[in-house]
């Protein structure tokens, strides 16, 4: 596979989707996807999920990519956080959750449910669990980053760096074993987020007094999808313009990648898989334990695998020929083990 151009090209634009490289900056997800977030890793939202826990709701949030090496451990200042529901099917925001920060040692946290009569539903201080009113908890803090990839098979296969490392090699390694971030991770009762039906579309957004700076549902569209000089404005946009404002984009990268291996998508399937990633949120039926891999696009659980995941989508694997080049990077699981409890994500390193 090494030696074949158009596989290595193929390689190098899919594994785009996870890991973004520059002279001086590794992410991952949508870690550092464009370039009014790399500004500041405070507001730079590396990867959303969103999943059940029984009769709860758990929706988590990480910014600050490389955490305490390449950014800060806090949130910025006065700034907003928020986690989007639209529970009514129009991809509109019918309840924002929003996380201010005030201080910078020992943060204040502050939770708002937005247009409720009484807003403020939480408050405390970072890196401790905060009730929430009406049932649920919060936390901010620095955490274990829950990403995982091979980044190294990747550098040197795909980019030449002059290792010898492959793509599953019986060498494999998480490149982001030990690598932390600050989480924002909010449980609420599924039912104060549901209306007429337990389906409901999530996804997250972070601002400055002067708009949108970053947002995300489905993981590293952006990052693979859109185009250098188009990266701020996808990232402006509201899930209720995706399918008019990115559809033709999509589909027309999709083709492209799908293709270089001369077996790609039709224009058909590149248009149904655009129907499956826009618009950009995740979907979550609050009744089901599936998730983003096992029930495609059900939510997004913190173990599963969407490198995998969307390799396979993005080279083929969801056309006719089902012939995707590449469906696996080898590693299957996080450094360190989850916890089963809130705040659910492993501690920092």
């Amino acid at each position: 596979m090494k030696k074949i151009r158009n596989i290595a090209v193929l390689l190098l634009v899919a594994a785009a989707m996870v890991v973004g490289l520059s002279a001086t900056t590794i992410g991952a997800a949508d870690h550092l996807d464009a370039p009014l977030i790399q500004a500041d890793g405070r507001t730079d939202i590396n990867d959303i999920y969103a999943f059940i826990n029984g009769d709860n709701t758990v929706m988590v949030m990480t910014v600050n990519p490389l955490a305490g090496v390449l950014n800060g451990t806090d949130l910025r200042p006065n700034s907003p956080y928020e986690f989007v529901i639209d529970n009514d099917g129009d991809f509109v925001e019918d309840i924002v959750y929003r996380v201010q920060a005030s201080g910078r040692d020992a943060q204040t946290i502050t939770l708002y449910d937005v247009g409720a009569l009484n807003p403020r539903v939480a408050r405390g201080t970072a890196e401790a669990t905060i009730p929430v009113s009406g049932g649920g908890s919060l936390f901010v803090g620095l955490r274990d980053d829950p990403f995982f990839f091979d980044l190294v098979a990747f550098q040197d296969q795909v980019l030449g760096a002059g290792g010898s490392r492959t793509f599953c090699d019986g060498n494999e390694n998480d490149f982001f074993a030990g690598a932390n971030v600050t989480a924002i991770v909010l449980e609420v009762p599924s039912n104060h987020l549901t209306a007429a039906s337990d389906n409901i579309n999530i996804w997250a957004r972070t601002a400055d007094r002067w708009g949108m700076i970053d947002r995300m549902g489905k993981p590293a569209l952006n990052t693979v999808l859109i185009g250098s000089g188009n990266k701020d404005a996808y990232n402006a946009t509201n899930p209720s313009g995706d399918v008019a404002a990115w559809s033709d984009e999509f589909e027309a990268n999709l083709l492209f990648l799908s293709g270089l291996d001369g077996s790609g998508y039709t224009e058909a399937e590149a248009e149904f898989v655009t129907s499956l990633l826009l618009p950009d949120v995740l979907a979550l039926d609050t009744t089901s334990t599936a998730g983003f891999t096992t029930a495609p696009l059900n939510g997004r659980q913190l173990a599963e695998d969407v490198i995998d995941f969307e390799l396979f989508v993005v080279t083929g694997g969801l056309g006719a020929n089902g012939s995707p080049v590449l469906t696996s990077d080898c590693v299957d699981a996080n450094d360190v083990p989850f916890l089963t409890s809130f705040p659910y994500l492993a501690p920092a390193h």
